[in-house]
């Protein structure tokens, strides 16, 4: 174990409950500590002499019962082992505390920090280093009409979540029916809280960019009785060519023209590349009395690389889907669900099939169905079946969870599974079951605490000699400590809800 990392984030957690009390100022404070343990394995390229390999009873080689590949001529056949297993144990602990009260009403200063390790040693778990990560750090004025921020913040959009080290700011005039921003300021990878340039960050070292890459952008934004739209816009900027590596806008609106129904879609343009990316419509219809949704809608998704990559280079071909579901309250208590989705893929452009791979499948379908029923006391019972049919492979599956709040501050969760997922052109074709519990517990206000064990019983099946199973069990805990003065507004709250600048100054 690392015990550093512990007496860091105790050291964290004791400075936040120190100094947190102080007089005439409100303040929150939210303190998550959660681990986990997992177990996984790769496969592996291994190899045999040719001179070694037979022919098998339906053609193909084989080497001691094995199917193995063998090149004509070559000196070695090969074929794909299980590789090494390899294990982690993450610990990610997050702080996440505001301050305000400073004689200005509406001044606030956010704080939130994260400290990460792997008990296990080689750091396989993805996302542990580096140690300590600051995620956010901004002071905030804000009023009914604006809100200004500056420091380390970030911005979310369809166009993705994006943080930076600048400044942003935001009015909303005509008692907000019209919502302006703009910001800029030095980027961070998006959806990380680490520069494109960290070492910890190194897809691609000799394209990315050498320095830490620019962001500018805004919106223009209007909410009407009936519509509401958006318009966005922005650039990354690699100061050290002085050339963009990353131009995109889009638009995007939504239509309520009564008796519950929405229509909202939106389409989104690459300036970099030329060329029109994700859009989407949906039209969704909710009964005034809550007893039925409809969700119809299409999307095209065309992926998105900054312009500094390689990648597209490739012509990454664009993903069509048209979807519907339909959620139903046949009894109190009961929701009967089902969603269905076809979807199929663009050709590239990088000059059509090759020839040696002859027609291959280029579209597929999803459909699950699944209830709820909440009418017992203590109880809530949930199913789902859900299959899908795809290029080079398939599912099924179907699981189930059952909680019971035993007293309000402590409820159990029993949840079980089971996957079947053949593939094409592959060997090990696999069936998985899936079974664990979870305890969720609230002692006191302020304390939420919740450990959990899933089993998984895999079977990799195979025509061959080379058979295996893969079975393991995970364990999960977590800790989290909710509090503030007496004044704060937050209680009870979700973070995600005040991470809404309109929530955060309206305290």
């Amino acid at each position: 174990m690392r015990l550093s990392v512990f007496g860091a984030v105790a050291a964290i957690g004791g400075l936040v409950v120190g100094t947190a009390p102080l007089h005439a100022q409100g303040y929150h404070v939210r303190w998550d500590t959660w681990f986990q343990s997992a177990a996984f394995r790769g496969v592996r390229l291994d190899s045999v002499l040719a001179s070694d390999t037979e022919i098998g009873e339906g053609g193909g080689s084989f080497s001691n019962g094995i199917a193995v590949k063998c090149a004509t001529g070559a000196e070695y056949c090969t074929y794909f082992d299980l590789g090494e297993e390899r294990r982690g144990a993450p610990v990610t602990s997050t702080v996440d505390a505001s301050v305000w009260g400073f004689g200005i009403q509406g001044l606030k200063i956010h704080v939130k920090g994260r400290l990460n390790t792997d008990l296990e040693e080689g750091n396989v778990w993805p996302g542990t280093q580096p140690a300590a990560q600051l995620l956010e750090a901004y002071a905030e004025y804000s009023s009914a009409l604006f809100t200004v921020q500056a420091g380390r913040t970030h911005v979310y959009s369809r166009l993705g979540f994006w943080g930076f080290d600048g400044a942003q700011a935001a009015v909303r005039p005509f008692d907000g029916k019209v919502n302006l921003s703009a910001y800029g300021g030095w980027a961070l990878a998006q959806g990380a809280a680490l520069p494109v340039n960290s070492e910890y960050l190194n897809p691609l070292q000799d394209f990315r960019p050498a320095d830490r890459e620019l962001i500018v952008g805004g919106t223009a934004g209007w909410s009407l009785p009936g519509f509401d739209g958006r318009l966005i816009y922005q650039r990354l900027i690699d100061p050290d060519v002085n050339r963009p590596t990353s131009d995109r806008g889009a638009v995007e609106g939504a239509v309520r023209p009564g008796a519950g129904f929405t229509v909202a879609g939106g389409i989104e343009y690459d300036f970099g590349q030329g060329e029109v990316g994700t859009s989407n419509i949906q039209v969704a219809y909710q009964h005034p009395g809550n007893w039925v949704r409809l969700v119809v809608g299409n999307r095209f998704y065309r992926p998105v690389f900054p312009l500094w990559s390689i990648w597209g280079v490739f012509s990454p071909a664009g993903y069509n889907t048209q979807y519907g579901a339909i959620a139903a309250y046949v009894i109190p208590g009961l929701e009967l669900r089902t969603r269905g989705e076809v979807f199929s893929y663009d050709q590239s452009s990088t000059g059509g099939q090759s020839p040696l791979a002859g027609n291959v499948e280029d579209s597929g379908w999803r459909w699950s169905v699944g209830a709820t029923y909440a009418g017992l006391k203590r109880f809530v019972l949930d199913a789902t079946y859900a299959a899908q049919f795809g290029p080079g492979a398939s599912s099924q599956g179907v699981n189930g969870r059952l909680t019971v709040d035993i007293v309000p501050q402590l409820s159990v969760t029993a949840h079980g599974g089971y996957l079947e997922r053949p593939l094409e052109y592959r060997f090990w074709d696999a069936k998985v079951y899936s079974y664990g519990a979870r305890l969720d517990a609230q002692p006191i206000p302020g304390i939420i605490a919740n450990v959990g064990i899933v089993g998984y019983d895999e079977k990799r099946e195979r025509p061959d000699a080379l058979q295996s199973d893969w079975n393991h069990v995970r364990l999960s805990a977590g800790l989290t400590f909710v509090f503030g003065s007496s004044g704060s507004r937050d209680r009870g709250l979700h973070p995600s809800i005040l991470r809404i600048p309109e929530m955060r100054g309206s305290r």
